[in-house]
């Protein structure tokens, strides 16, 4: 056994630190491929390697970099010092991912803290390796080269952060009035001349056409939207908002707020140019060195270049067929139509398939968290060490398919406000609420009041319905088989909006109530 363990302590002294730089590299490459899965697929599995390989990828290169600084001081170990600028390209991360949920976005102020350490960390590992003062030049300007590349990388992570962290309920999305609304026509018919018919890749540019709607509903749920009822159908309007998730999901979690630009595409290509030059740099020096560097060392310095090299070429394809650069070429002129439909054409050739949504919805009830909180031994634990709200949170949530059935009452309430603008509609469906209701004496109706109330009532009513239907129940015909989809209906979009309150408050308009709602819930917990 203690042979064992001085076995374990023999390799991690002598090799600690090159297990962990290629741990950190393998992270980015799981980043890399996972990242992109999780908005089309509902698995936990997925999710819990994502969230750990986002939160290893930063510990493991800030802890990595913090001993380079003494490592590389060894005569045999100075190629150490060479990796420290690596290590801030893995902290800038990859593009398809720059936050896991919406509250790292707005710990950006805590990133852009830990970039100016993590910089002069770097930097004082370089100036404290000896090829750096005495070494040779060939590898002295790598080492300039690639420390660059890590500034801008890990700055533009701190960028994106910035620019994803303006709250949804805030007034910081757009910093100009809304224009006039929206009309489909024009952009349909542009489109046409460039692309042909509306296909998939037609639909997703109207998609990101109508980008501010979402954003709008976002920021005080009132879009401008007249004139968009006569220009799609019911499958384009519910085709186009799949797509717009997707689109949203870009916009709050990766780096597109700050790529899909001009400068997105120049920081790219120098990067790339600078990592090739540091690549043949770094072989010419290995066939001109003096010195006799580890075999360990130069084996993992080009695993870091080469590895660095493919990650840069996949971020400039990335970057050339995005669905956003198709849209910044359109809307540049008509000099940039021939390689928007050169892009297009070549998009076509590949099932997009990860620009749309997951096709589930989350639920939770706020009955069943009270009925197990009661009696659940595990709720008990997590009471006495004052986790109850989290544990109840993860165990007494739960996704659903979205059926085809919902998807057509989502259409077709669309549908019917479209006639107005939103904020018409909205005033109109809340005055109908507070009348049928009558509740003329209190009009401070929220969004998070009306859902947890409402999810109340559902549950009671349709419990009632069960009921009732089990006694009149007289064969499987088409009014019982409807009248079972509503009530479906009706459960699953109860407990989405109770999902949203519970655990995703940023998705709902300002004031959500999440407090307000653990309140009630240990109030039903003490009745």
């Amino acid at each position: 056994m203690m042979a064992g363990a001085e076995a374990v302590l023999h390799v991690w002294k002598e090799w600690g630190i090159q297990l962990l730089i290629l741990l950190s590299f393998t992270i980015q490459v799981v980043l890399l491929i996972l990242a992109d899965l999780r908005r089309s697929i509902d698995s936990g599995v997925l999710r819990a390697c994502v969230w750990s390989a986002y939160l290893l990828a930063d510990s493991t290169a800030i802890y990595v970099l913090g001993h380079l600084s003494v490592t590389s001081r060894s005569p045999e170990h100075q190629l150490m010092g060479f990796w420290a600028p690596f290590l801030l390209l893995h902290l800038g991360g990859q593009d398809n991912i720059t936050a896991y949920a919406i509250e790292d976005n707005r710990l950006w102020l805590r990133h852009l803290q830990t970039l100016a350490v993590q910089v002069a960390a770097a930097a004082y590992a370089l100036y404290e390796s000896p090829f750096l003062g005495s070494g040779s030049s060939l590898l002295r300007a790598a080492s300039i080269l690639m420390f660059g590349v890590g500034v801008a990388k890990y700055g533009e992570r701190v960028w994106a952060l910035k620019r994803a962290g303006k709250s949804p309920g805030g007034n910081n999305y757009r910093s100009t009035e809304r224009p006039q609304a929206l009309s489909m026509h024009p952009v349909r018919e542009y489109l046409k001349e460039i692309t042909g018919a509306l296909d998939t890749e037609t639909s997703l540019q109207v998609a990101q056409y109508l980008l501010l709607v979402p954003k709008d509903l976002l920021l005080d749920g009132a879009p401008s939207t007249e004139g968009l009822q006569t220009d799609l159908t019911d499958e384009e309007v519910f085709k186009v908002v799949e797509m717009q998730l997707s689109l949203m999901h870009d916009v709050f979690y990766t780096k597109i707020g700050v790529t899909h630009g001009w400068y997105g595409f120049c920081i790219r290509i120098i990067s790339l140019l600078a990592t090739t030059i540091a690549l043949v740099l770094f072989h010419i020096f290995g066939d001109k060195q003096e010195v006799v560097y580890s075999k360990l060392d130069v084996a993992v310095t080009y695993v870091l270049l080469i590895g660095a090299l493919v990650l840069e070429i996949t971020s400039i394809f990335r970057f050339v067929f995005s669905s956003w650069t198709c849209a910044l070429l359109i809307t540049c002129g008509s000099r940039w139509h021939l390689p928007a439909r050169a892009v297009l054409s070549l998009r076509r050739l590949v099932p997009w398939k990860a620009r749309y949504w997951s096709g589930s919805m989350g639920q939770h009830n706020m009955l069943q968290l009270c009925a197990r909180s009661r009696t659940s031994r595990g709720s008990k634990v997590a009471r006495w060490i004052g986790a109850e709200d989290p544990w109840n949170m993860l165990v007494c949530s739960w996704s659903v398919p979205v059926s085809e059935f919902i998807e057509q009452l989502m259409v077709k309430q669309a549908r019917k406000n479209l006639h107005w603008r939103v904020e018409h509609a909205l005033a109109a469906r809340i005055q109908e609420l507070v009348n049928k209701g009558g509740m003329y004496g209190d009009l401070d109706w929220t969004v998070w009041r009306k859902a947890y109330s409402s999810g109340i009532a559902t549950d009671i009513y349709l419990y009632w319905c069960r009921e009732h239907e089990q006694e009149k129940a007289t064969g499987d015909n088409e009014q019982t088989r409807r009248r079972s989809d509503l009530a479906k209906a009706a459960q699953a979009l109860s407990n989405y909006m109770l999902f949203l309150l519970a655990s995703r408050p940023y998705m709902l308009p300002p004031p959500n109530g999440r407090k307000a709602y653990v309140q009630m819930c240990y109030a039903l917990l003490l009745s």
